[in-house]
């Protein structure tokens, strides 16, 4: 069996769930009406959305202005915070540990800007007792620990007429700087990307009650964070999930950071598999195991090779999850020059009464979003009825963060492949290869979704 051919049957087999309806309001469990809008580009794109929360708290010099946000589709949260003892209108400074600004998803950073990863302004045009608007613009760290330079931001906002959850007040570590105690759960590894296993506990003295959100910089790729309420003064523990996947192996150190305090740790990340900067690793063993939500499978990268036509193909073997059997051989797939290859049997996607076998590009890693590429068109029959097939991909979107179950990719590309008889369109895929890992996702228009639960590159 072939690995698309694979993958697109048990999509075929799939019924489509419905979605659940998604909340709008990050503050609570019901909808709540926009207060504002908010808006900023990195150098490839813009990002856009509403405000859902506008509103000070703190007393003193301790007092904190914050503008909660969602992305315009909901899926990511706008989270800039200000810290002053009074605000009005005028610049302020991460570098004066004025300003924490996070983007996110699903709790996983995109973007965070602070003192920590530098320079970054806030600009109040106006404030009064129940508008707000400015710009914002700056240095911030992006999920893979990249320096991105953002842009254009604006916000506009009303503040609160109802009570809204104060912000906690307290003290990271020790004396010297330290976090205490540091339990740290998981195994990191380089080139393994951070599960919900990977967690690290530490101690708060908490001082004022109320909401919190306590993270670190982004460190060989892996950031560190946690939101919640502490609804007590004292000593307290805190467990925050990892994200990411790190690059390097050796010790590295990461700075924990809670309002105005913070403090540091170190982690020694083993030694693994060092990234292939490509978006399908081809290393022997490397290994993949998918689910469609019943049924799981994995592919396995053998030790194999197949030559075919002047060329050479790794082997991709494939069984069901337990297997029931040896590996079945899946797929022959080769890389040159930025493209990627498969050698496939036409008849194994369009029901060829003869077998009819050539080589697909599938990706491309080196053109730019929306670019389209067709294979070479194949004549066969079906049922006795001569055809002309060929397949269309099209980059839909590259080099964006995206989430799968519990593994957050900071670098997908997206495509979209389209099967033709006789130039008529028939079958709409979309398959999603993450940076360093391979594939990682295969929809298909009508029938469902199939998506990595676990991998191994080595």
């Amino acid at each position: 069996m072939k690995l698309l051919k694979v993958i697109l049957t048990l999509l075929v087999s799939m019924v489509l769930l419905n979605a659940c309806k998604k909340e709008y309001s990050i503050e609570s469990n019901g909808e709540r009406l926009p207060v504002g809008n908010w808006e900023f580009k990195d150098s490839a794109k813009q990002y856009i959305g509403t405000m859902d929360t506008a509103y000070i708290s703190g007393t003193g010099a301790s007092k904190q202005l914050h503008l909660l946000g969602i992305s315009a589709d909901g899926s990511k949260v706008f989270n800039l915070t200000l810290y002053a003892d009074t605000f009005k209108t005028g610049f302020y400074k991460a570098s004066l540990s004025q300003i924490v600004f996070n983007y996110s998803a699903s709790g996983k950073l995109i973007y965070q800007a602070s003192q920590l990863n530098g320079e970054f302004t806030v600009n109040i045009a106006s404030i009064n007792a129940s508008l707000i608007t400015g710009s914002f613009s700056g240095v911030a760290k992006d999920s893979a620990n990249t320096f991105k330079n953002l842009f254009g931001g604006k916000f506009k906002a009303t503040f609160a007429t109802v009570p809204v959850k104060p912000t906690s007040i307290g003290i990271l570590g020790d004396s010297s700087g330290n976090c205490k105690p540091v339990v740290l759960s998981g195994e990191y590894k380089q080139g393994i990307t951070a599960t919900a296993a990977n967690t690290v506990q530490v101690q708060v003295t908490v001082a004022a009650a109320g909401t919190y959100s306590i993270t670190t910089n982004s460190v060989n790729g892996i950031t560190f964070s946690k939101t919640g309420t502490f609804t007590s003064t004292g000593v307290q523990s805190i467990t925050l999930n990892a994200s990411g996947t790190p690059a390097f192996p050796g010790e590295q150190t990461f700075t924990l950071r809670y309002g105005n305090s913070q403090c540091a740790f170190k982690i020694t990340f083993l030694a693994g598999a060092a990234p292939s900067n490509d978006y399908y690793p081809l290393t022997t063993n490397s290994n993949w195991t998918y689910s469609d939500g019943t049924r799981a499978f994995t592919y396995k990268v053998l030790p194999d090779t197949k030559a075919i036509g002047g060329n050479t193909y790794s082997v991709l073997g494939s069984y069901t999850v337990p297997p029931t059997a040896s590996y079945d051989t899946a797929a022959y797939i080769r890389k040159s020059a930025g493209n990627y290859y498969s050698y496939i049997n036409y008849s194994d996607y369009f029901s060829f009464d003869q077998p009819a076998y050539g080589e697909i590009i599938i990706l491309k890693d080196n053109v730019p979003q929306g670019t389209s590429w067709q294979s070479p068109t194949v004549t066969g029959t079906i049922s006795g009825v001569s055809v002309s097939v060929y397949f269309k991909m099209t980059i839909l979107e590259k080099a964006i963060p995206v989430t799968v179950g519990s593994f957050p990719f900071p670098d997908v590309i997206k495509v979209k492949m389209e099967t033709y008889i006789n130039s008529i369109p028939s079958v709409i895929s979309e398959m999603w290869y993450a940076k360093n890992v391979g594939l990682i996702h295969i929809s298909q228009t009508g029938a469902g979704t199939i998506e990595v639960t676990d991998y191994r590159i080595f």
